[in-house]
């Protein structure tokens, strides 16, 4: 009989846990077309940027202010409908990426990962050796610099629509820092990117130079948060009721467990 009664108890646990349990958000696993991706532009260029390679022509955007993507296809490039500032422009990302500076303009190697890269040990071992490749010091490269990359946790910036809060989750990065050997003129560049190793997304980009004109550029990525399923309730519901269901039935399953105690 103790045995039932303990099994009664675990019962009543069970069910409990059941209903306060949260629906479980994470990043997407990758990239298709018609995926929708937004960005917070944390610090924004103070001077108009030339969009030349997108052929955006002149942008000028604000501190706090939104940029976007929407994938419209995805070959060796992907290629979508950029938003920032007062600029819209249908591009590749790899031209948004140069009009932004997001890479480096190595002289014998041009590194500009854009604003997705392919996952896979293969593929980032690739964009290693590539970042790499195009800071080496060598003749004639204005790009000499230092190169590093590592694996970390980056805080990710996730928004729900359904209880309108935003919050945050660590994603697994590979992440990029390089810096320009001191130059004559101006200030060096120095940039850091980093890319989610489950969707290729870049999460977080911070470049700065100055060739006269000081520039400076810090975007971060915010994820909306999947909706609930049908059957699972919005805030505050989604905590109440199931609790209160939970708790009633955790109730009178110890009443239960403490009359089946005694009569033992």
């Amino acid at each position: 009989m103790k045995k039932r009664s303990a099994l009664i108890l675990l019962v009543g646990l069970f069910i409990l846990t059941l209903n306060i349990t949260p629906q479980a958000v994470g990043l997407p696993t990758g990239i298709q077309r018609y995926s929708h991706l937004t960005w917070t532009v944390n610090v924004a260029p103070r001077n108009i940027t030339i969009m030349y390679y997108s052929e955006g022509g002149n942008m000028l955007a604000e501190n706090r202010s939104t940029m976007s993507c929407l994938v419209t296809n995805i070959s060796d490039d992907v290629v979508g409908t950029f938003h920032i500032g007062n600029v819209t422009v249908a591009a590749n990302d790899t031209e948004i990426a140069r009009d932004l500076v997001l890479g480096v303009w190595g002289t014998y190697t041009e590194w500009w990962p854009g604003f997705f890269v392919e996952t896979g040990q293969s593929n980032i071992e690739s964009l290693n050796e590539t970042a790499y490749a195009a800071a080496e010091r060598l003749p004639g490269n204005y790009l000499n610099g230092t190169m590093t990359s590592r694996y970390d946790n980056i805080s990710v910036v996730v928004w729900n629509s359904t209880t309108e809060i935003y919050y945050h989750v660590d994603e697994e990065c590979i992440v990029f820092d390089y810096e320009q050997d001191p130059t004559v003129f101006g200030e060096p560049q120095v940039t850091q990117l980093a890319y989610s190793l489950n969707s290729g997304v870049l999460v977080k980009g911070n470049t700065s130079y100055s060739f006269g004109v000081p520039y400076n550029l810090v975007i971060s990525l915010v994820v909306p948060a999947p909706p609930p399923p049908p059957d699972f309730p919005a805030w505050p519901g989604i905590f109440i009721g199931p609790a209160l269901i939970g708790g009633a039935i955790l109730a009178v399953v110890i009443i239960a467990y403490t009359r089946l105690s005694r009569r033992n």
